[in-house]
């Protein structure tokens, strides 16, 4: 069978290379501030920084989930092409179960809203 030799990168893929890199250092390193320990967490980050690293994506039978590999755990997950073009930072979150697709909407209302009291805490008054 005949090998294939390696390409080299195109001048787009070594431009959006150099971007990715550029804009990932600047937008999508996590460093801990005041609003990481509000709530109580002051022992822990409460966005769960720094991650765990992971060499290689897995799926974990135990848990019934995939992990994706994570080669710096003050790294955000995110879009190379969306990070580029947009140029701010974002975070990936698969969302399968209904309590994290709950979470997340509390936490986008709130974000939209910025109201004193949290949408959770408006929830159960009304229960």
């Amino acid at each position: 069978m005949p090998s294939i030799a390696p390409t080299r990168p195109t001048k787009w893929e070594s431009i959006i290379t150099t971007k990715v890199k550029c804009c990932g250092e600047v937008l999508q390193c996590h460093h801990c501030k005041r609003v990481c320990h509000k709530y109580g967490n002051d022992e822990q980050c409460r966005f769960l920084f720094p991650y765990e690293v992971i060499e290689e994506s897995c799926y974990d039978a135990a848990s019934k989930s995939v992990v994706l590999k994570c080669g710096d755990g003050t790294v955000n997950y995110f879009n190379p092409y969306i990070l580029v073009y947009y140029r701010h930072n974002h975070n990936f979150k698969c969302i399968l179960s209904g309590r994290a697709a709950k979470t997340a909407m509390f936490y986008i209302t709130d974000y939209i809203m910025k109201t004193e009291i949290k949408t959770h805490e408006m929830l159960s008054l009304m229960l």
